[in-house]
């Protein structure tokens, strides 16, 4: 695995979280912070000036925060 088919993997299942509503979130055990995600895109997507691979993830009050994934061996 590399760098961007983890990225891709994370972005793929964080995604689906997103999409889950919060009875079905709770019963899989996701954390309700990770509930009701606006928005989850990758560096490439969002125009991020950088040569790692990561995500943006954008929460429902509206925080936005930058995953980066750097490997490490």
């Amino acid at each position: 695995m590399d760098e961007r088919e983890l990225q891709d993997a994370l972005k793929s299942l964080l995604r689906e979280i997103a999409l889950m509503n919060e009875d079905d979130a709770s019963d899989a055990g996701v954390p309700d912070d990770l509930v009701n995600l606006r928005r989850v895109r990758t560096f490439d997507e969002e125009g991020v000036l950088t040569q790692n691979a990561g995500l943006t993830v954008t929460a429902a009050d509206g925080s936005e925060f930058q995953l980066t994934i750097v490997r490490s061996r």
